[in-house]
């Protein structure tokens, strides 16, 4: 259970526990005497672990999706069995070159390994870089500022590195394992991590805590806004803010078109002078006018009541806006909301006015290292994470997810705001503190200063440098396994 108790859970989570996990899967990969052991074992013995930290896939599948629950059970195993595949990856490897490399040089090789294939992760079959190991001690995040200079898959390869060093049992590898640890972990309580903010500004992210299960029938859409119009009018009375923000899909209905609805909201934002980023469905015509393509927007509305701006949500959640080969399996079309598939947005430049300049996140876009780095590199001073994790019931997703923006924030430098529909709202600043944040289901809103950065992390600058030495790693091990293999042979 070291994989469930490192990482956030109802439980209990404890960082440290993710290295009984590791001591797992090297035993396997250092004591079974074939490849075909190796796979099979290390197959089985984390598809389950991530099956069981991947309970629940269950709930929008069942709940939301319509699916029977006995059906809905063996949707998180399938994709904890799916990602077991890379720690399997893993195991192999390390089976592979445990004989001919030295105890030093296999904690190096495998550290390698393990980031790269987290790196991969990021990009194979759509992507899915959930259970990062740095991930896991997020929830410290004193322990993680390395990540503005190597980034989460390079904190990873340090920790498995080290993992590799304690699984050996040898009390120089154990040593030195646990001095690299104290150097790296330590490292972020000794220097403090600063940024120099260019600026500040006061957000309000407002939490409407509206029910999935309603939130799109025609008669709940007017309580929807009057709560979010309601919250938002005792926030700011309070705060004053420079922007509000309402979460994924807030509005749900068709933002975009004259409604009265519509007009509500426009009239809102002008009477009480107030910018307000919200999310929203929306369409766009094809050139025959008989088509439309579907997207999942942010509206940026100013105080005018005009659309300032928006940003169409990039990189769609497989099985949930989109169905990859949806004709070949389309029984499955039941797990997407709405009657059409949602289409990619394509625009990464932030969206801005006077100091502002917005990196704008749907969902678990936030999840994506490199997209969170496109959004900083075209420009943004602070990261918005638009959500909607009420998909998840009172389950460890919501606070896994917040987890990963954690990361983002200190891998960019950023601070980064989320606004969730049903929680966790948050704002993380540079350093990945969660200096303010809401509860799961609850009406709530929050108001902060966040700075506005202009600075870039290391990790930015060397993004790819650093993640292709990491790849580069995985193959100087091979070519020297390899190489010394063919010299014992001679």
């Amino acid at each position: 259970m070291g994989l469930y108790f490192g990482f956030a859970n109802p439980i209990y989570h404890f960082p440290p526990f993710f290295f009984l996990f590791l001591l797992g899967l090297n035993r396997i990969a250092l004591d079974s005497d074939s490849a075909g052991q190796v796979f099979v074992r290390s197959w089985l013995a984390t598809g389950l672990a991530f099956s069981v930290c991947l309970y629940w896939i269950v709930v929008p599948v069942h709940q939301f999706g319509g699916f029977p629950l006995v059906l809905a059970l063996f949707c998180p195993v399938l994709l904890g069995f799916c990602i077991a595949l890379f720690s399997s990856a893993y195991a192999l490897f390390v089976s592979t070159v445990k004989k001919s490399s030295s105890w030093l040089l296999l904690g190096v090789f495998s550290g390698c390994a393990w980031s790269g294939l987290e790196f991969i992760r990021e990009y194979a079959l759509t992507g899915f870089p959930w259970f990062l190991a740095a991930q896991s001690f997020a929830v410290w995040p004193e322990s993680i500022q390395a990540v503005s200079i190597i980034g989460s898959y390079g904190l990873g390869m340090i920790l498995a590195a080290c993992g590799m060093w304690f699984s050996l049992g040898k009390v120089k590898s154990s040593l030195l394992g646990a001095g690299v640890l104290a150097v790296v972990l330590g490292y972020g309580y000794l220097i403090p991590g600063k940024v120099l903010e260019t600026g500040q500004a006061r957000f309000l992210a407002v939490q409407g805590n509206i029910d999935q299960t309603l939130k799109w029938e025609e008669k709940i859409q007017r309580m929807t806004i009057d709560k979010y119009f309601n919250l938002t009018l005792d926030g700011s009375s309070r705060y004053s803010p420079d922007l509000v923000i309402w979460p994924e899909t807030a509005l749900p209905f068709y933002f975009q078109e004259a409604t009265e609805l519509s007009h509500m909201v426009r009239n809102f934002a002008q009477e009480n002078q107030l910018n307000i980023l919200t999310g929203s469905p929306a369409y766009r015509m094809d050139p025959d006018g008989v088509g439309y393509s579907l997207y999942n927007r942010a509206f940026w509305i100013d105080a005018d009541g005009f659309v300032h701006d928006y940003y169409d949500k990039e990189h769609l959640v497989p099985f949930g806006e989109y169905v990859p080969l949806g004709r070949f399996i389309p029984f499955l079309d039941s797990l997407v909301e709405g009657e059409l598939d949602f289409s990619p947005g394509t625009q990464k430049t932030p969206l801005t006015r006077d100091d502002l300049a917005l990196g704008v996140l749907i969902c678990y876009e936030i999840i994506f290292p490199n997209l969170a780095r496109q959004r900083v590199a075209k420009g943004s001073n602070i990261l918005i994470n638009l959500s909607n994790d009420a998909w998840f019931g009172s389950t460890s997703a919501p606070e896994q997810h917040l987890h990963l923006g954690v990361l983002r924030a200190v891998e960019q430098g950023r601070y980064v705001i989320r606004a969730t529909n049903t929680g966790i709202s948050a704002f993380i600043d540079p350093g990945g503190r969660v200096y303010k944040r809401t509860g799961l289901f609850e009406d709530a809103y929050i108001s902060a200063q966040a700075g506005l950065v202009d600075s870039k992390t290391l990790y930015h600058r060397l993004y790819w440098f650093i993640n292709i030495l990491l790849l580069m790693g995985v193959f100087v091990s091979l070519f020297i396994h390899y190489h010394n293999v063919r010299s014992s042979q001679k």
